[in-house]
């Protein structure tokens, strides 16, 4: 059963765009959409385990630009 995970993310100003962009490309990655509201980036990824995640969000928080992550888990 694939874990379904939605991240959002804050990001620097100006910096949503380039930030979804890139992180569209990265494995397990279905969509990064640049929203309006409380948060500028949301990403969708379909994983195998929360390993898997964990390694995705550590990428994620990594991102120059990228100043505050939330994580949505779903199964």
């Amino acid at each position: 059963m694939a874990i379904i995970a939605y991240i959002m993310l804050l990001t620097a100003v100006g910096k949503e765009h380039e930030i979804a962009e890139t992180v569209s490309k990265y494995d397990h990655v279905t969509e990064a959409k640049v929203v309006y509201g409380s948060w500028d980036v949301v990403v969708r990824a379909s994983l195998d385990d929360l390993a898997q995640l964990d390694v995705l969000v550590t990428k994620i928080r990594k991102l120059e630009g990228v100043e505050q992550t939330s994580t949505l888990v779903s199964s």
